[in-house]
């Protein structure tokens, strides 16, 4: 998994430490909302020390980002064998089934509203929560391209924009159930783009 790059310094991470500390987080998150996942309560609960923890992240939204990614890699991950728009159903689906998780919505809902005002949290969100998925997403339609089962003349980011943005758009506003219906109806808008 990615980790900031302050990471790198000092001593390895024990593997042991670093999952405590990401279990730590997400469970103060899911107890007492964002402002219970402050250094010091995270350092206590994993039973580590401050330093530890600040040598390894430099907030608590990485944190808590980094340790909800790790509990969702299998939402990213593509079957094996998988055609692109079947790893790109893949992505879309599991997407929706995590965010219909009461507590995993709310979490998710909570970092993006409050990012607005915390440029920190905002590129925590985008470091350990969007670019990963983008980063197999973009993977996969660029193989789908060689295969020639994707357009060869696609713009990439747009059309992940498009993938996404339905999903946090009623993620966020909640104008809309998200639900089994709506990923198929993203999935079939969405091939109809991206397909030769």
């Amino acid at each position: 998994m990615t980790t900031e790059s302050g990471a790198s310094r000092g001593r390895p991470r024990s593997e042991e430490a670093r999952s405590r500390i990401l279990s730590a987080a997400v469970e103060l998150v899911q107890a007492g909302g964002l402002a219970a996942a402050t250094m010091t309560a995270v350092a206590a609960r994993a039973k580590v020390s401050k330093v530890t923890v600040y040598r390894w992240w430099s907030s608590p939204g990485a944190i808590v980002l980094e340790g909800l990614l790790d509990r969702a890699h299998a939402t990213i991950v593509s079957p094996p064998g998988a055609t692109a728009q079947q790893a790109m159903a893949h992505q879309i689906h599991a997407l929706v089934e995590l965010y219909r998780d009461d507590e995993t919505g709310a979490i998710i809902r909570a970092i993006t509203s409050r990012s607005e005002s915390d440029p920190r949290l905002r590129d925590a969100f985008r470091k350990y929560w969007l670019m990963p998925r983008r980063v197999v997403a973009s993977e996969i339609l660029r193989e789908g391209i060689a295969a020639g089962e994707v357009r060869p003349d696609i713009n990439i980011e747009a059309s992940l924009d498009l993938l996404y943005a339905p999903v946090y758009f009623r993620l966020i506003y909640e104008h809309l159930p998200l639900d089994e219906d709506f990923a198929a109806q993203i999935m079939d808008l969405y091939n109809g783009f991206i397909t030769t």
